[in-house]
This record gives structure tokens, sequence and C-alpha cells, in this order.
């Protein structure tokens, strides 16, 4: 069971922070959920019942953030040719809540994006969703890890990519 002030990312993409762990008022049954504050988010409030904890996981910690990051242009990409086998795919690896497999379906999509534009092509529309998906849900968890902008997780995510990218 989570504690009060953890981080957590709840389904894919909400990083938040455990407020309370209590039956909110306004439920008829007393049981009891977790009340989540998506960082950065101070509006709204997510309420999750206990019994389904398994939609959160904790947020990874600094030192495994760096070492994912570090393993990245080593990391498999994850791109099937057929684009329905790859749309299945995808929908696990979200589903997943596994940063290492949302970082190949990152990489996957990226280094065909960059082979396609040499071309002078365009990802598919289905691709493109899925990448800017993808992207979210990383550059959400990793912008909190280290305190630091979206955009600044997702430059520092593609510089990892491109310093060590062979020429496509």
């Amino acid at each position: 069971m989570y504690k009060v002030n953890d981080v957590v990312v709840y389904g894919c993409s909400k990083v938040c922070s455990i407020k309370k762990i209590a039956a909110p008022d306004f439920m008829s049954k007393p049981q009891e959920y977790y009340w989540l504050q998506p960082i950065g988010d101070a509006a709204t409030m997510l309420y999750v019942k206990t019994e389904h904890e398994d939609k959160m996981r904790c947020i990874l910690t600094r030192g495994q953030a760096d070492e994912l990051i570090r393993e990245l242009p080593e990391m498999e990409e994850m791109y099937d040719s057929s684009s329905k086998v790859r749309d299945r795919e995808y929908i696990q690896v979200m589903k997943s809540r596994d940063c290492n497999e949302w970082l190949k379906m990152w990489k996957g999509i990226t280094i065909e994006k960059m082979r396609k534009e040499q071309d002078g092509k365009s990802l598919n529309a289905s691709d493109e969703s899925n990448l800017k998906r993808v992207q979210d849900c990383i550059s959400s968890e990793f912008s909190a890890i280290f305190q630091t902008t979206k955009d600044k997780i997702v430059d520092r995510i593609r510089h990892s990519l491109d310093a060590n990218l062979i020429t496509l």
C-alpha cells in the first residue's frame, strides 16, 4: 500500500502526489481512496480506490531515470513493419507503465521518423499520435524526477539518441 506524500504514476502519464488516503465525503459508500493530486495542477484531485493500486506505480528514482537515459542508445528500438501489429504492440506498451518499454517505443518511432524525413516523407497519423503519447508519458515522469521542464527532458533524450545513432 502506498503512503501519503508518495509520488506515483497513475495510468500512463499522470504523475501525482498522494495527498490523502480516506473515503471522500461525496461518496455514498465508505470506501478508502487514494487522493491523487497531479504534479503542477493544484486544482485537480483524482480519486482512486485503494483496491485499484495496480493502476499506479512509484515514480522512478533519479538514478533509475539516469540509467535508462544512458542505456537508451543501446536499447533495441520497438517498431514493427506492420502497422496493425505495431498499433497492438503500442497499446500494450502504454498500458504497461514500464519506462523501459516506453523508451524503446519512443526510440523506434523516432528512428522511423528520421528515416522518413530523409526521404521527404512524414510519419503516418497513428505513429505520430503514438509518439506524442509516449513522449508525454516519459517527459511527465522525468520532468518530475529531474525537476525541470518537459521540453528539457525531450531535448535530453533526443540528444542521447542523436549522439549515438549510426547514420541511417
